[in-house]
């Protein structure tokens, strides 16, 4: 049995939860398969002699501050999760906006020719050389004129399936309808035979520009997308590493998880090969590209979601020292730390910190617990911040 079907075996077995414990627990995974990775000092090691601060916001969530974090959203579930909740409020205000202005979504997605046990890096880079294709002039000018295209929003996400590594983009096609020649259709449906018509037709053009026969059927699927839709389908576009629960493939978020739930140590082995062969073809792509009008309004979109979400009434529960917060890591608490909502729930994982750790009781020192009325704290965007200037939240 291949490496690939041994950890497709798992499928009918995986849970997969999605939330912050689970995000904390996969993250030590990632830290074993990629040791020298930036990962390994993301939410684990402190910003310089701080102290870890733990608070509780209006939100429902629980904050640490005082910690590293390293934003390769790529590959840490942690990064990943808090990037890919932000990206999709500012994908949703750039629609919004698009549909403000009387336009239309067209969602396509689109792939290339893959096989069973082929390099991931090897079909990346045919995607990539079909995509340089399709944005290339006259491929371009004749799919924006055909289907009224003022812009584009792209994602990159891998998948691995019965046919192997299965590269693909979701790109979300800002259109107006009064600006596409080729939509002529009066009906929903028939319009929608022709924007599929238009899509396919460029992209298999796109495909044999590179040299690739791309199949109209099998390689191209696309919707318009009506504006009571157009959330439904962001949230599904604006994901890469994948905490969607697909049936019939695994994302890289799924082979951390086989890591971490299944006991048979060759499909652990298989799982681990995947994912570092994943994080290797992955680095230094573009997994969220934005083109035309997306690309110009990028800035407004990101100043407006920052505005909505810079200020959170936030509760601190108390505060943890560099002594404690050392002995937390050690003893494997810090997955629980992210998910406490009382200050009982602090003192009781300190309690354990400090039992293994060798002490009777939680040292003098190690823990101040705070009883003050609850602030409004202003916490910014994370986006362009270097690695010592970030707080986890």
């Amino acid at each position: 049995m291949s490496h690939i079907k041994q950890v497709l075996a798992t499928l009918p077995f995986l849970h997969r939860d999605g939330g912050k414990y689970e995000s904390g627990e996969l993250q030590n995974i990632v830290r074993e398969i990629l040791p020298e990775s930036r990962v390994g000092a993301c939410f684990r090691h402190r910003l310089g002699d701080s102290s870890v601060m733990v608070s509780t916001t209006n939100r429902g969530t629980t904050r640490l501050g005082g910690l590293m974090v390293c934003d390769a959203g790529h590959i840490c579930p942690v990064c990943h999760a808090r990037k890919m909740a932000r990206e999709q409020h500012i994908v949703s205000h750039l629609v919004h906006e698009h549909y403000q202005a009387a336009g239309v979504l067209v969602d396509a997605v689109l792939t290339v020719p893959h096989r069973l046990n082929e390099p991931l890096a090897t079909v990346l880079d045919r995607l990539d050389s079909t995509w340089k294709g399709l944005r290339s002039s006259p491929i371009w000018k004749g799919i924006s004129r055909e289907l009224g295209i003022v812009g584009c929003v792209r994602r990159l996400e891998v998948t691995l399936g019965h046919h192997g590594w299965h590269p693909h983009l979701h790109v979300s096609f800002l259109c107006k309808l009064d600006l596409a020649q080729e939509i002529k259709g009066r009906s929903w449906s028939t319009a929608l035979d022709d924007a599929f018509s238009i899509v396919s037709t460029h992209w298999q053009q796109a495909g044999k520009k590179t040299g690739l026969a791309i199949s109209e059927e099998a390689q191209a699927a696309v919707a318009i997308i009506g504006h009571v839709d157009a959330q439904k389908a962001i949230s599904y576009n604006t994901k890469n590493m994948g905490y969607c629960k697909k049936p019939n493939s695994l994302t890289p978020t799924d082979l951390l998880r086989i890591v971490a739930q299944v006991t048979d140590g060759a499909t652990v082995h298989a799982a681990k090969r995947l994912f570092a062969e994943y994080a290797t073809a992955i680095k230094g792509k573009h997994t969220l590209t934005f083109i035309g009008s997306a690309k110009a309004s990028r800035n407004n979109a990101v100043k407006a979601v920052d505005a909505a979400c810079v200020e959170v009434v936030e509760e601190v529960l108390g505060t943890v020292s560099p002594e404690a917060w050392r002995a937390i890591v050690k003893a494997g608490l810090r997955e629980a730390l992210t998910v406490v909502k009382s200050r009982r729930e602090v003192v009781a994982i300190m309690l354990r910190a400090a039992l293994g750790a060798g002490h009777g009781r939680i040292p003098l020192g190690w823990m101040r617990l705070a009883f003050t009325a609850k602030t409004k704290t202003v916490i910014r965007s994370s986006q362009g911040l270097p690695l010592e200037a970030l707080a986890v939240c």
